[in-house]
C-alpha cells in the first residue's frame, strides 16, 4: 500500500460498500475515489506536489476526511492547524509552508491569517478550489520538497512523520480494531489529531466505513477520546459499530 494506491486499492477491492456516510448521506467507495481524485486534480493544477507543505486548516466533517485524503495521495507533507487560534497559526508560520488549504467556512479569518503568515507587500494567490475550499501560497510555490509526504503533529518540533511510516501504523490498527467492509466508526469533533487523522486511513485501507458530519467546523470539546467499542450482535443485518467521540 502506497499513498497513490491507497484509494485505487480500495475503489477495486470495495468498490460500492460504503466509504463514508455524511450525516444521513451514504458515499461508496467507486464514487469516494472519485471525488479524492477530483480534489487531488484541482490542487495539484494550483501547484501543489509530493513534499509541498500545506498547512491544513480544515478541522472536521467530510471536508476533513476529504481535504485528508487528497493531500496523502499527493504526497504532501501535512500540518494540520487551527486558523482561529493565534498560537496554532504562529507556529505553522515557522515551519516554512508553500500553502494553506481552508474550507469557507473559515473565509472570515482568512485573510487575518495570510497577513500573519506572510510579510511581504504583494498579495498571495488565492485559489478557489472546488467550490468549497481556498488554497493561498504563502511559500515560493516551486516544484514540491524531496522526501515525499508525511504528517506534522507537533508543531512544536516540526518533525514530518514519513507518509509510509503512518500507513504502515493506519494498517496495524486496521487489524487491531478488526475493522472490515461493513464495520461503521463514528467520527465527531475535531479530527485534525494524530490518532483521528490515521483511523481515517485505517477506515479507507479495511474497507470500514467512516461516519461524519456535514460541518467542517468541529463543536464541543476539541479533545477527542478514542473509544474502540465494536458491537458484533448475531443478527446478520444488523451493522457493527465503532465509536470515536469527544
Amino acid at each position: 500500500m502506497t499513498t497513490s494506491s491507497l484509494l485505487e486499492d480500495a475503489q477495486d477491492c470495495y468498490g460500492f460498500v460504503p466509504a463514508v456516510t455524511i450525516d444521513d448521506d451514504v458515499v461508496d467507495f467507486e464514487r469516494f475515489a472519485e471525488c479524492v481524485e477530483w480534489l487531488t486534480a484541482d490542487l495539484q493544477a494550483c501547484g501543489v506536489s509530493s513534499g509541498s507543505r500545506v498547512g491544513l486548516g480544515v478541522q472536521s466533517g467530510w471536508a476533513l476526511v476529504l481535504t485528508w485524503h487528497a493531500l496523502v495521495a499527493i504526497d504532501a507533507v501535512v500540518v494540520p492547524m487551527d486558523l482561529c487560534d493565534e498560537d496554532s497559526v504562529e507556529q505553522a508560520r515557522a515551519l516554512d509552508l508553500d500553502f494553506v488549504l481552508a474550507h469557507r467556512a473559515h473565509d472570515n479569518v482568512l485573510e487575518d491569517v495570510i497577513d500573519e503568515l506572510i510579510d511581504e507587500a504583494t498579495p498571495p494567490c488565492v485559489y478557489r478550489v472546488a467550490e468549497e475550499f481556498a488554497l493561498v501560497g504563502v511559500g515560493d510555490e516551486g516544484p514540491g520538497r524531496p522526501g515525499g509526504g508525511g504528517l506534522v503533529t507537533d508543531l512544536d518540533s516540526g518533525r514530518v512523520e514519513r507518509a509510509d511510516h503512518l500507513l504502515a501504523e493506519a494498517e496495524r490498527i486496521g487489524r487491531r480494531l478488526d475493522l472490515w467492509p461493513g464495520v461503521r466508526v463514528r467520527l465527531c469533533g475535531a479530527l485534525n489529531t494524530r490518532p483521528a487523522m490515521l483511523l481515517i486511513i485505517a477506515c479507507a485501507a479495511r474497507g470500514a466505513c467512516a461516519c461524519v458530519e456535514a460541518s467542517s467546523v468541529p463543536t464541543g470539546d476539541t479533545a477527542i477520546e478514542v473509544v474502540p467499542v465494536i458491537d458484533r450482535p448475531e443478527s446478520e443485518q444488523a451493522r457493527p459499530l465503532l465509536s470515536v467521540v469527544c
